[in-house]
């Protein structure tokens, strides 16, 4: 596979890489399955976090009998104190089973403060660099799901890669963040490249983003025949009717829907928000016939929502889950009785006990 050059870093990393966050989905065999599936075909570049549960130990599991040289792994953690970042640093290289991390990176660093905090004389920057002359660490990194954080991010000089979101239709990148990243020859990693799964062909969907040629997506993965579908982006440069196909899928989600990253989870009140505020594009895609009537039951509870709000404290894009669980809900009830999988007595019945409770 093609390697591209990460900026400064100087790593040569494969033209996608391994998004690791979905693997923590599935059981601990099936995991380590995909992910040595996608190194025999040809990947080498391996993202994964602190956060991601299971996901740094399964990288290890998969691939920890290779020598640290034959792949580049990164991972990395958000900021709370300087005993917890060094816990997390350790933490992620027994996970990982490696002498040393290719790429660390601060994890979801979204508000200007939060950035201030990091960048302090006598912060955690320091700490890092420590590892680096240990041998421990290669580059440094940060993550962030808000432009206008990375921009003042790139303006420290302190950082080799950003990682963003970066998308058809998540594109406000093109104008400022990534021309100055360029220009100081920061390395470019692209999170959601498929939106959360919102695009009708996920390989048209990441060769949008290999159009850009200095950048790397690393779509998520946690199925053998996932791999095989992203890796078909590299095929063929996109035409006219491609690119109909993305804009169409723009126009139909606009831009408030869920990108799939979980961060709202769990809810206090057991409700599958991220599963219900996602549902619509889910059977849409799936097909209708995947409804059962245990989807039913997580809608009904979804009715229950109090909108508590911590979900929403929670989400990187400021969405508005309550109103969304709620809507969302009541709307696949009603395509439940448009299926004749339930009555429209018993759909009445389920809204007003949710008014009764609410009361």
């Amino acid at each position: 596979m093609e390697l591209v050059r990460l900026g400064k870093t100087e790593l040569m990393v494969t033209r996608i890489g391994f998004g690791a966050l979905p693997i923590q989905s599935v059981d601990r065999e099936s995991a380590a399955k995909v992910i040595r599936y996608a190194y025999d075909q040809g990947i080498n570049f391996f993202d994964t976090a602190r956060a991601y549960t299971t996901s740094e130990s399964d990288l290890g599991r998969a691939l920890g009998d290779l020598d640290d040289k034959e792949i580049i792994v990164a991972s990395k953690a958000r900021y709370k104190d300087m005993e917890q970042l060094e816990e997390d640093f350790n933490t992620s290289l027994d996970n990982l089973q490696r002498s040393y991390l290719d790429l660390f990176q601060f994890h979801l660093v979204n508000y200007e403060h939060e950035l201030e905090e990091i960048v302090k004389k006598g912060g955690p920057l320091e700490f890092l660099k420590g590892e680096i002359k240990k041998g421990r660490l290669r580059h440094i990194g940060i993550t962030s799901h808000r432009s206008g954080t990375m921009l003042k991010a790139l303006e420290t000089d302190i950082f080799e890669t950003i990682q963003i979101p970066f998308n058809y239709i998540e594109n406000e990148p093109l104008e400022k963040l990534l021309p100055l990243a360029r220009s100081k020859d920061v390395g470019i990693i692209v999170m959601k490249p498929m939106a959360g799964g919102v695009f009708s062909s996920n390989p048209l969907a990441i060769r949008w983003v290999l159009e850009h040629p200095d950048l790397v997506p690393i779509p998520g993965m946690c199925r053998v025949e996932e791999v095989d579908e992203d890796l078909k982006a590299l095929d063929a440069p996109l035409g006219a009717n491609e690119l109909a196909k993305l804009e169409a899928d723009k126009q139909e989600f606009g831009t408030v829907f869920c990108r799939r990253c979980d961060y709202c989870m769990p809810c206090p009140n057991d409700i599958e928000a991220s599963f219900i505020v996602r549902s619509k594009m889910y059977f849409k895609r799936s097909g209708w016939d995947k409804m059962k009537q245990n989807h039913i039951d997580i809608f009904t509870k979804g009715l229950s929502c109090n909108q508590c709000g911590t979900c929403e404290s929670k989400c990187p894009y400021e969405l508005p889950l309550t109103d969304m669980v709620i809507e969302e809900s009541k709307a696949m009830l009603q395509k439940a009785v448009e299926l004749d999988m339930l009555t429209e007595e018993q759909r009445q019945e389920k809204l007003n006990t949710a008014e009764i409770e609410e009361k």
